[in-house]
């Protein structure tokens, strides 16, 4: 509950305290590509998970390629209206802050048509924001689904809870039966020892008549 209280908070302070994204060289497939670069305060699988729910959410399915995961053909308002292929790399920053993740994204006119912010500023000043935004998105997806495993651990509850209530039914049905067994044991017993008596007198008078 306090992880969850301080991410609500945080969704309204990452955009004032995170690094803002920025254009630099990364190597991929052995050449120079211009990429827009951002720091991620979440850990990266978070926000490799984040980033691949977003995109199949918009019907585009993420595919291995060289280490990055690539979605092609994507109209995104983020983007443009122009499909765009968007290459996304996500690292841990560094071995120190584990959770912290560095985003990188390439972008592509389609395959091999890279593109730069030279040759397209708009739309790499569309990535820019894009990427600094993203931090929200993947706040609001980390919350959603820690939300998601607390009310696993409510169902799972309430399940045993339910089970231990049909136990306890079971045990009262059981305790009556066993009150209602000793009850005809004890009532059994003072028969018995009725009986016992009767046929003690029996026998003593029996004995008697060998005297006679």
């Amino acid at each position: 509950m306090k992880r969850i209280t301080v991410l609500l908070t945080a969704l309204f302070i990452y955009a004032g305290v995170s690094a803002q994204s920025y254009v630099t060289s990364v190597e991929y497939q052995k050449v120079s590509r211009q990429a827009v670069i951002n720091d991620i305060p979440f850990p990266e699988k978070t926000v490799a998970a984040a980033i691949d729910d977003t995109l199949q959410k918009l019907g585009y399915k993420g595919k291995e390629l060289k280490g990055y995961t690539v979605y092609r053909g994507v109209k995104w308002s983020d983007f443009g209206n122009e499909p765009l292929d968007l290459y996304y790399l996500v690292d841990r920053k560094s071995k120190k802050e584990k959770e912290t993740s560095t985003v990188t994204l390439i972008l592509s006119k389609g395959f091999d048509d890279f593109i730069t912010e030279q040759s397209h500023p708009g739309i790499f000043n569309k990535a820019k924001t894009h990427l600094d935004s993203l931090r929200n998105i993947i706040a609001y997806y980390d919350l959603e689904q820690q939300i998601a495993e607390q009310e696993e651990v409510m169902r799972g509850n309430e399940k045993r809870r339910n089970n231990l209530v049909n136990d306890a039914e079971d045990l009262q049905k059981k305790k009556k039966k066993l009150e209602k067994d000793i009850e005809n044991n004890s009532k059994e017993q003072a028969d018995l020892k009725s009986d016992t008596e009767k046929q003690q007198q029996i026998l003593e008078t029996l004995k008697g008549k060998r005297r006679q």
